[in-house]
């Protein structure tokens, strides 16, 4: 298999986890908050933070895919495209009877995809000096 086939296997595969990660906050954002949320305080907090480090985690690996460049800056495509859909996933429950924006919650979704930017940079500088692959 050459080796632009298995480049276009794994952006498809990474698109696809991307868009199926979105659309399943979407469909978490649609109903009313789970009731745990309110019972241990800031877990929404970090629920967030969770859920945009694994979208950020992601779209890091499908930018390193498609452009395997030295380093993700920290003020990035994958910091746009995820805190872009931040605040739409915010945006979309104040139409959700019970649901509203949070500002906060939005801050947690970009924090989480600084830290994910941040843990691919440190990943992707190990696997190149041959420090994590043994």
């Amino acid at each position: 298999m050459s080796k632009s086939n298995i480049n276009r296997k794994t952006t498809l595969f990474l698109s696809l986890l991307i868009i199926g990660l979105m659309a399943s906050l979407l469909i978490e954002s649609s109903g009313p908050p789970l009731a745990i949320m309110g019972q241990i305080q800031h877990l929404d907090k970090l629920a967030h933070f969770l859920a945009f480090s694994g979208l950020g985690l992601l779209v890091c690996a499908l930018a390193f895919t498609l452009n395997p460049v030295s380093a993700i800056p920290l003020l990035s495509i994958p910091l746009l495209a995820v805190g872009l859909f931040g605040i739409i996933e915010e945006s979309f429950q104040m139409l959700i009877p019970g649901r509203q924006f949070d500002l906060l919650d939005l801050l947690a979704d970009i924090c989480g995809a600084l830290f994910a930017i941040t843990i691919a940079n440190l990943v992707i500088h190990l696997i190149r000096t041959n420090k994590l692959v043994s």
